[in-house]
């Protein structure tokens, strides 16, 4: 018997379990809240992000007979496809996106569907009756919207209490899925439709559904989380402040997380509108917190700006890698970086394509405007770092030359990691005659003159040549 293998193979299995419940436990602390959350955003906006909560449920999207969304009954919020929120609150697309700008606690921003009493999931069950759920839908195109509109919007959140459509709902969440957008489950009631709705849904489209809020007040204050297991989707027990103190709060998860700690993963609060702007934001989170853990304040290490001159949306973030998807779950849109603020200890490397590949430039510096360097506008991911020495200014990486479109009709854009203009463009065809030579003062070419073919581009500067190809159609 091999005891040194063995005990290498009982050790490492050990290891990746660990790391597998590590990710999978994961505790959480949410808050649902509604008006508050866009009438008084001059507080609480920072409010949440510094109270302790991991989740924010922003309530809630009602969607009428013609698929048109409407928020709270207050103010439309999406129609034909067409984000129309503004007219009403101009600062509300960009609040949420600063729900998770560091620092703060928030890791999970979603929109709650519904509420007690609404017909949203009748209309969703007449609409996708007529009409389906494919791209040419009412309602996809609206969510759609929604998520181009608040890209930094994690989930969906059912509230169904109603209805109770399983095929419908299940067509919804797999939808929503194929979006971008996972679903958790806000029940209080009917466990079989809200079991096969989960089920159903990631079997069709895995991972959809990843978490369950349960209403244990109100109607539901009966429930207890133990009853109400969804198999590897996480149950999250709700209370409501009208009904418990923090003191009970914390005693009541408690005596849950002991009794079925294997489904019962966090909790929320329900209402932020009764405690906003109070002591009671923060010590609702605490309560939580002190039962599962979690909340810890982000580090602001860089702040990426929309806008030169650091005007804009400017989204923080801590360390970390950001490939396309992950920026855009913090408000941050593809090749729409303009202006950088590093701050002392960080650096930032930017990349013009997804998944850190393309051209690169290290900041370690300031930067209000990326125009000079030509990296206006490209950023596709980055990654935020810990500076390995305190230089004064931007470090630009090996020199790297992209050209796009390509092919191309009309004109090309020549897109760099170091200064541009000053150097000298040769084009030569593929026979490798030259066509056209000058100095370059602009990162836009014009081809419109060239015959269509093949041709080289090569590009000198400071002794330095770097050569690439392109079509001309």
């Amino acid at each position: 018997m091999n005891t040194g293998k063995q005990l290498f193979v009982r050790l490492l299995f050990l290891f990746v379990f660990a790391a597998i419940s590590t990710h999978t436990l994961q505790a959480q602390s949410g808050v649902y809240g509604g008006g508050p959350i866009y009438k008084n955003r001059s507080y609480s906006i920072n409010e949440l992000r510094n109270s302790g909560f991991t989740y924010v449920v922003v309530w809630t999207i009602h969607i009428d007979a013609s698929g048109n969304f409407n928020f709270n009954a207050e103010f439309p919020l999406i129609q034909n496809g067409a984000y129309i929120g503004a007219s009403s609150y101009p600062n509300f697309a960009n609040d949420i996106a600063l729900l998770k700008s560091a620092p703060s606690t928030i890791n999970r921003v979603e929109f709650c569907l519904s509420a007690w009493g609404g017909s949203t999931f009748a209309n969703v069950k007449n609409l996708i009756a007529a009409q389906g759920t494919g791209s040419t839908s009412t309602l996809y195109k609206n969510f759609q919207a929604l998520k181009n509109t608040f890209p930094s919007v994690d989930a969906i959140a059912f509230d169904d209490e109603l209805t109770y459509d399983a095929g419908s709902a299940t067509s919804l969440a797999v939808m929503l899925g194929n979006l971008g957008f996972k679903v958790s489950l806000v029940p209080y009631t009917n466990k079989t439709f809200w079991t096969t709705v989960a089920t159903n849904t990631n079997n069709q489209r895995a991972g959809t559904v990843d978490r369950v809020d349960l209403q244990c007040y109100s109607g539901g204050s009966g429930n207890a989380p133990c009853n109400w297991s969804f198999g590897t989707v996480p149950v999250y027990a709700g209370l409501w402040d009208a009904e418990k103190t923090t003191a009970q709060v914390q005693s009541q998860l408690t005596t849950w997380k002991n009794s079925c700690s294997s489904i019962i993963k966090g909790g929320f609060m329900w209402l932020y509108d009764d405690f906003d702007n109070t002591s009671g934001t923060a010590n609702y989170a605490t309560a939580i917190r002190n039962v599962f853990g979690g909340g810890t304040l982000s580090t602001p290490a860089v702040t990426f700006y929309k806008d030169c001159n650091y005007t804009g949306l400017g989204i923080s973030l801590p360390l970390g890698d950001y490939t396309l998807t992950k920026l855009r779950s913090y408000g941050i849109l593809n090749d729409d970086i303009s202006s950088v603020k590093v701050n002392s200890g960080y650096k930032t490397l930017v990349y013009s394509d997804d998944n850190f590949a393309g051209s690169s430039l290290t900041i370690t510096a300031d930067n209000s405007c990326l125009v000079s360097q030509s990296w206006n506008d490209i950023i596709s991911s980055l990654k935020v770092q810990t500076a390995s020495a305190a230089l004064a200014s931007a470090k630009i990486a090996t020199p790297d030359l992209a050209i796009y479109p390509n092919p191309a009709t009309n004109e090309i854009r020549v897109h760099t990691n170091f200064e541009l203009n000053g150097g000298i463009i040769q084009v030569y065809d593929i026979a490798g005659r030259p066509v056209r030579a000058f100095k370059v003062v602009s990162d836009r070419i014009d081809v419109s003159g060239l015959a269509a073919g093949i041709y080289t581009l090569v590009y000198t500067k400071n002794g330095k040549t770097i050569t690439k190809r392109f079509v001309k159609n």
